[in-house]
């Protein structure tokens, strides 16, 4: 049995559990120097776990030709006592735990109301982003424009990320400008499990492309010479998001 591991648990600290058993073993009588060479650990650490074993009733101080020296006290009543000893401090614990909870609930009602903003550069940076809006399955209402995208993100989308998307049975309600690229996505829509409505690319250019899915809002810049991501989560402000998405849906076709 790993007693070491037990005497923590109980509630000893420290060096307490090591030099506790070592005592245990060591016949009668010992100064702190003889523990310390079947502890391995040096003369000062152990005569100061000593000192603090015999508070607790563990050990017992007694001097022999003018040196301190410890012996271990039964440990059938005396580790009993420390459990019970534990005991009192967990309840102790316990009820200053009940007393901070409504406190400690505030703070993070407080977090959960202030919105969460997180920011990834490059490629890679761009393919967590698309990652996240994998994680949760919610329907994707996007407004997205594939003729602006470079290269590397335009492969990224329709080798893996597209796949992955349909693969997990996650919808898409997309939001394009009118234009050749966008028109031979459309194409695709039934095998994508996307539904695509087109608005004029003269007033509504749409060079970002915006995400909105579960409580998350996710931007994309996907141009070769400012290509970043960002994933902005607040409820309020996804819903807020949808429900301009929604309002727009109704008059693109």
């Amino acid at each position: 049995m790993d007693f070491v591991k037990l005497f923590k648990n109980l509630g000893l600290q420290d060096k307490e559990p090591e030099v506790y058993l070592a005592l245990l073993k060591l016949p009668g009588v010992q100064p702190a120097s003889v523990v310390a060479n079947h502890t391995g650990l040096n003369r000062t650490t152990v005569y100061k776990t000593l000192i603090k074993l015999a508070k607790m009733g563990l050990a017992t101080k007694t001097m022999r030709r003018g040196i301190l020296c410890f012996y271990a006290e039964d440990p059938s009543d005396n580790l009993e006592n420390v459990l019970v000893e534990r005991k009192k401090q967990i309840d102790s614990l316990h009820q200053e735990l009940i007393t901070a909870l409504p406190g400690i609930n505030e703070l993070k009602k407080q977090e959960m109301l202030s919105p969460k903003m997180r920011y990834y550069e490059g490629i890679e940076g761009l393919k967590r982003v698309y990652e996240d809006t994998l994680i949760e399955s919610n329907t994707i209402y996007a407004f997205e424009n594939v003729a602006t995208m470079a290269p590397e993100v335009n492969d990224f989308i329709f080798t893996e990320y597209v796949k992955r998307r349909v693969e997990k049975g996650i919808f898409a309600h997309v939001i394009t400008p009118k234009n050749k690229s966008n028109q031979n996505f459309q194409k695709d829509d039934k095998k994508a499990m996307r539904k695509t409505k087109f608005v004029s690319k003269t007033p509504f250019p749409l060079e970002v492309e915006i995400n909105i899915y579960g409580n998350k809002t996710a931007f994309f810049s996907y141009k070769k010479e400012e290509m970043f991501g960002a994933i902005l989560e607040s409820e309020s402000i996804a819903s807020s998001m949808r429900a301009i998405f929604n309002f727009c849906w109704q008059f693109v076709k």
